[in-house]
């Protein structure tokens, strides 16, 4: 990044937040870098989780959680509810949140938010380019197929396991147009 994206002038680099860093001389402006939000979600119906296939790199051929990249403008509990359906074309219900990854490295720092989900309708498709295979599988079926990724093993037994995850909090004085919190039930 040369300029800055909110007047235009050229970056300078300048201390902010105990190191060295990109920022505008002439506004408020500094750049903290290129992050994404990436979301998984795990789907359980009759004890089988819902995995999909990658069709398309990197891993091509594996088998994982469905999910995806959160858009800019998107809450992250709604954007795990259409990369599901996206993926897999099943409509669900977030229930709560198993577990967060962070990813440091190319081509961005990645947070990755893995929800547990309630499946309300439809049954696994896919679209044979982006996702090759969707469908119900047991714990018994995942532990011998192969190219399964290790991240939605975990999730899944997590999710089995049966105890609460993160919550959504919705207290009044939290509530805001943009704001999504998720944490323990009672903790204020």
């Amino acid at each position: 990044m040369k300029y800055c994206p909110k007047c235009g002038r050229e970056l300078t680099t300048r201390p902010e937040g105990g190191r060295d860093r990109l920022a505008c001389p002439a506004c408020p402006y500094v750049y903290f870098g290129d992050f994404s939000i990436g979301v998984g979600g795990v789907v359980i119906r009759d004890g089988r989780a819902l995995l999909i296939r990658r069709g398309q790199e990197p891993r091509r051929g594996w088998w994982q959680i469905p999910g995806g990249y959160v858009e800019h403008d998107e809450e992250f509990d709604r954007a795990v509810v259409r990369e599901v359906f996206e993926e897999a074309g099943v409509h669900t219900r977030v229930v709560d949140v198993l577990g967060l990854r962070n990813s440091v490295g190319a081509p961005s720092t990645n947070v990755y938010v893995v929800f547990r989900l309630e499946p309300l309708s439809g049954e696994p498709t896919c679209d044979g380019d982006e996702i090759t295979g969707a469908g119900y599988f047991s714990l018994d079926a995942l532990e011998t197929m192969e190219k399964v990724q290790s991240l939605s093993k975990w999730a899944i037994r997590a999710a089995l396991v049966d105890r609460p995850g993160f919550r959504h909090v919705a207290e009044a004085d939290l509530i805001r147009p943009g704001y999504v919190l998720y944490g323990l039930d009672g903790a204020g």
